[in-house]
């Protein structure tokens, strides 16, 4: 069985939040919980075990095959947006605070106007977050977070309650992956007909995001990879080294999260992470994660869709249209043809009658769907 989340205490004063390969450590202090980076659906984590963090402490951005220590924090925001929370403090080095805010400014403050017909710019990120730049020093009254040699000191009054270093974070998550690799075998067998294996059908506040695995002939896409690849593939069965190609559909943090694990392992292994989306999605991808990867452009062979147009995959054909949903830079739906079956997935969106017949966008109705075999479609809170 993977080793699943879990909260158990490293001290009197912190505990260590881990979800299988990942982990960050949770310091209780007198002006409330501190939380040493983050992970993938570290929201949900949170949740579960009933803790809400007045601070968080950024270290220096850290990606393994099991993902990165920065990636998680769109969800917190949207946690507080949706349920409510307290604004907190986020505590790192000029460097890591403003690429951290730039990366959530980049997703997290666009919605709809109240008729869902356009996309408007919110300033959630400020009823939120509160920046708290520090080169050396952030002290709070009895509270002090030190900033020394690539280390990472919490005092009060004067005692050290948490050593970055000494505690071990963010240690062994490769041996994790590499302990999930081994639970699956490899499967080079070529299909003749289409399989489809759903990974997940969460969201970004509850379970496993959804996230579909697409094998025909011997091609094995990924539609929205999610966290912790090796886990979750391992999970249903799948080795991750298999996949031959990974389908991004948009840049929210629940369809992206297993991405930097996914060209960490095929940098580390000198090979390209064969990556299917627009141009302009794979553009503020790459905003996001240069700074953690900063070769990632040599990592990535991309094959760029365009809404309306085939695109071929050895008898596998992918056929994308725009959605309606909340990112200024497009969002996919797509349909797969494989032989004589077709695969239909409706992506994030927005779906109303009489919203589709205002935008006049024909795509957007139900019939793009109609010569699919099987259509797995995504369900709105509001309108299932």
């Amino acid at each position: 069985m993977l080793e699943r989340a879990c909260l158990h205490p490293l001290s009197s004063r912190v505990d260590r939040l881990s979800d299988r390969a990942l982990h960050v450590d949770l310091i209780q202090t007198s002006e409330g919980l501190i939380r040493m980076g983050s992970m993938p659906d570290v929201a949900k984590m949170m949740a579960r075990f009933k803790r809400q963090e007045a601070m968080v402490i950024l270290p220096q951005w850290r990606v393994t095959q099991a993902g990165d220590n920065h990636t998680g924090e769109e969800f917190v925001q949207w946690h507080a947006q949706v349920y409510g929370a307290q604004r907190r403090k986020y505590i790192g080095q000029s460097n890591n605070l403003s690429v951290f805010y730039r990366n959530l400014a980049a997703i997290f403050p666009f919605y709809f106007d109240p008729s869902r017909l356009s996309i408007i710019h919110k300033k959630w990120l400020n009823d939120w977050i509160e920046k708290a730049p520090v080169e050396k020093v952030f002290k709070l009254r009895d509270v002090e977070v030190r900033f020394q040699k690539g280390n990472i000191l919490v005092y009060e009054r004067g005692q050290k309650i948490y050593d970055l270093i000494a505690s071990g974070y963010g240690a062994g998550a490769e041996d994790r992956v590499e302990a999930a690799l081994s639970t699956v075998k490899r499967d080079s067998v070529s299909r003749p007909d289409p399989e489809v294996v759903v990974v997940g059908s969460g969201n970004g506040f509850f379970e496993t995001t959804s996230s579909l695995v697409v094998r025909f002939g011997r091609r094995v896409l990924w539609i929205d990879p999610c966290s912790q690849p090796a886990h979750s593939l391992a999970e249903v069965g799948i080795h991750w080294d298999d996949i031959t190609e990974v389908l991004i559909t948009h840049n929210h943090e629940d369809h992206i999260s297993g991405f930097p694990a996914c060209l960490k392992r095929k940098m580390d292994r000198g090979k390209k992470l064969r990556i299917i989306t627009t141009e302009t999605i794979y553009e503020v991808l790459r905003k996001q994660f240069k700074p953690l990867l900063p070769q990632m452009e040599e990592a990535i062979l991309l094959l760029a869709v365009i809404p309306g147009k085939l695109l071929n995959l050895n008898g596998m054909h992918i056929i994308p249209r725009l959605n309606h949903h909340f990112l200024p830079y497009g969002t996919l739906g797509i349909k797969i043809c494989t032989g004589n079956k077709t695969l239909g997935f409706s992506g994030d969106t927005k779906f109303d009658r009489r919203i589709n017949k205002i935008l006049n966008r024909p795509e957007l109705e139900g019939h793009w769907f109609n010569d699919c075999d099987l259509l797995f479609h995504e369900v709105d809170f509001e309108n299932p």
